[in-house]
Order: structure tokens, then C-alpha cells, then sequence
């Protein structure tokens, strides 16, 4: 979980568009999750990132997890929802609104959920933007082979993280298991 606090090291010129890129991007997910129910057909392109936000690092194309989001919609539009006056009236924004924070945090999370992306805007302290992979295992034994995350190849920067734990391994335990990089 993240600390809200992060985002209120940003300087206004920064966290108005980081609410209103947080804002939008729930809104975007929400059309397009209310169009796939009403039976139109499948959008397959990326969401698009406006120039004005200042991201720490590079998102990947954004392409909605769609199981994510049938997960994580009423949170999703419980969050925007609470973020509607601020994006309506953006002077509301201020670097010292822990209640504001905290929900723009936890938006952001389920943002970055729904796209397997983190998502870190300018000045922050935290891991940069972009794709991530994060891959857990908790057995008992392995007797074979097992690997948290196993990856053909890896192109561009991403996040990768793996974790094993087991009581007993009499045969191959890795957490990542790259082939290439690069």
C-alpha cells in the first residue's frame, strides 16, 4: 500500500493534472465498461495519457485488464464519484487535503490494478511509471520446477518482481525466470 502523503509533495502544477488524469482515466474505464455491457463491440485501443500530466517514468500502452475491472468497478466509481467536485472545480485542490489525497491514492491504485501499471507522477517518492509484474507463490513443497514470473522477453522498463516461499524444495524454486532482456 502506498503512503497518500507522496502526493502531497506535489506542487499544484502538478497534482491538479494528477487529479484530474486520475479522475478521467476512471471515467474512460467506466464508458468503456458500460459500452462492452450494453453490447457494443469491444475497444481494443490503449487509453490515451494527456501531455499536461507529469508522469515519473514511461506508462506503457494502457490497455484495461477486463476481469480487473469487472472486480474493481464499484470501487472504481465509488472513488471518481468522491473525486467529482474537485474535478469539476479544480481550485479545490490543495497539497494539504489528506482526505483528497487519500482518495486519489486509492484510486490510484485501482487504476494501476485494472492496467498492471504503476502510475507515478513528477516529484513523487515511489517506483516509477510503467508495466509491472508481480508474481507470488506459497507452497508447501516443490518437487519440480516452479517460478513466480516467467518471462520470454522483456522490452522496455518494467517492473518485475517474484516471490517463493516454500517449506520443502528438492527441485527448482526461482522467483523470476527471464529468458532475455532487452
Amino acid at each position: 500500500m502506498t503512503d497518500p502523503v507522496t502526493l502531497s509533495v506535489l506542487a499544484g502544477s502538478v497534482l491538479t493534472p494528477a487529479i484530474e488524469f486520475l479522475y478521467a482515466q476512471a471515467g474512460e474505464l467506466l464508458k468503456r465498461r458500460r459500452e462492452r455491457k450494453e453490447g457494443n463491440p469491444e475497444r481494443t485501443d490503449p487509453v490515451g495519457v494527456p501531455a499536461t500530466v507529469e508522469l515519473a517514468g514511461e506508462l506503457g500502452p494502457l490497455r484495461p485488464d477486463d476481469a480487473r475491472l469487472s472486480e474493481l468497478e464499484p470501487q472504481l466509481r465509488e472513488l471518481r464519484n468522491a473525486l467529482v467536485d474537485y474535478a469539476e472545480d479544480p481550485a479545490l485542490i490543495k497539497p494539504d487535503d489528506m482526505g483528497l489525497l487519500a482518495t486519489a491514492d486509492a484510486l490510484r491504485r485501482v487504476l494501476e490494478a485494472v492496467y498492471q501499471q504503476r502510475i507515478t507522477f513528477r516529484g513523487e517518492q515511489r517506483p516509477l511509471s510503467g508495466p509491472a509484474v508481480d508474481g507470488t507463490i506459497d507452497v508447501r513443497a516443490v518437487t519440480g520446477y516452479v517460478a513466480a514470473v516467467r518471462v520470454n522477453t522483456i522490452s522496455g522498463p518494467t517492473r518485475l518482481r517474484g516471490a517463493v516461499r516454500a517449506d520443502e524444495v528438492s527441485g527448482t524454486a526461482v522467483g523470476l525466470d527471464i529468458d532475455r532482456l532487452g
